[in-house]
């Protein structure tokens, strides 16, 4: 949710739909959707997170319809096949995030037609205590690694004739891969406060003062959605990925210079410049990807005068991405 991932431009429109601009804006916070409230995803902690892996609660269902905009959302529900290959990419992660997954997550669920790769939102019981839930594109069982990371860059641009891009991560792996860190990530940041909590709806033992380990990654940027000085790159502002957030805004003639400043600048993906959140979650997928799983991380944009190849782990971004996973690694 942004603020901790972009989730939280979605999750405050619906709160705003549900009580009403003017009734939010006399409440502090303001009552929140049905999706913050733990009573609605009939959540038992006795049950195992693989009993949590199943079809969205249709109550819940209807909020994310309402959210998005997208009557036609349907739930999906994994086959054993899809759950066992779940489990197997989340144990390439450190083995604390496994343990929040497992303690924290009141479920996880698959959204057929959804806008994007995935989202991780925080729920609260009544007593202030925090858990959360995931969803995810089951379109990421479907494709490659590569087709997922380049169906998403894609949707950052205008189309132009005689104009490509292309995400080149492999075919070993599923797009599963790249959705479970990245959310993964997202999960873990909310209850170990790896970069400063800003979201003033979250109960306030979450909100409280960063951790020392922050500066890591909040030292390129000067708030939440703002680079520090020296850090930014021309276009990075006019990023939006998968309709969210209105129609792409950067012809793909332009994505060469778009690329030039991102290989310049400290972050992984063009996604991961969006916010400090969304760079703590790219650093870490991407580290994964290619430390952990030995995959290629190569971004060619091809037009009339040939290729152009970026790759963005070997640039100033791969130190972050080493660290930022190592960060995680020593959690317990």
């Amino acid at each position: 949710m942004i603020p901790k991932n972009s989730s939280f431009t979605r999750f405050l429109c619906l709160a705003l739909l549900l009580c009403g601009a003017a009734a939010c804006a006399k409440k502090q916070p303001p009552e929140l959707p049905a999706m913050a409230k733990l009573e609605v995803y009939a959540y038992n902690p006795s049950s195992s997170f693989e009993d949590r892996i199943g079809p969205m609660p249709e109550k819940l269902l209807e909020q994310y319809r309402l959210m998005d905009g997208r009557p036609d959302y349907k739930s999906y529900s994994p086959s054993p096949a899809e759950k066992a290959l779940l489990l197997e990419y989340l144990r390439f992660m450190p083995p604390a995030v496994e343990r929040i997954f497992r303690e924290k997550c009141v479920g996880l669920y698959f959204v057929e037609g959804f806008m994007g790769n995935g989202m991780t939102s925080w729920v609260t019981d009544a007593s202030g205590k925090v858990y959360f839930h995931m969803a995810l594109n089951p379109a990421a069982f479907r494709q490659t690694l590569s087709e997922t990371l380049t169906e998403r860059e894609r949707s950052c641009f205008i189309p132009a004739k005689g104009w490509k891009v292309s995400v080149d991560a492999g075919t070993k792996y599923k797009g599963l891969a790249y959705a479970i860190f990245h959310e993964g990530t997202h999960a873990v940041d909310y209850f170990e406060g790896i970069t400063p909590l800003v979201d003033p709806y979250m109960p306030a033992e979450y909100r409280q003062a960063p951790r020392s380990y922050v500066g890591l990654f909040t030292a390129a940027w000067a708030k939440y959605s703002s680079p520090a000085p020296g850090e930014d790159y021309p276009g990075r502002d006019m990023l939006s990925f998968y309709g969210l957030g209105g129609s792409p805004k950067i012809q793909l003639s332009g994505a060469p210079a778009l690329y030039d400043g991102l290989k310049g600048s400290p972050f992984v993906s063009l996604y991961g410049s969006k916010s400090w959140a969304e760079d703590f979650a790219e650093l870490t997928a991407y580290s994964l990807i290619v430390r952990k799983l030995g995959q290629p991380y190569r971004i060619t944009v091809t037009g009339p005068a040939g290729e152009i190849v970026t790759e963005p782990m070997k640039g100033r971004a791969g130190p972050r991405a080493e660290a930022a996973l190592r960060l995680i690694e020593k959690l317990r």
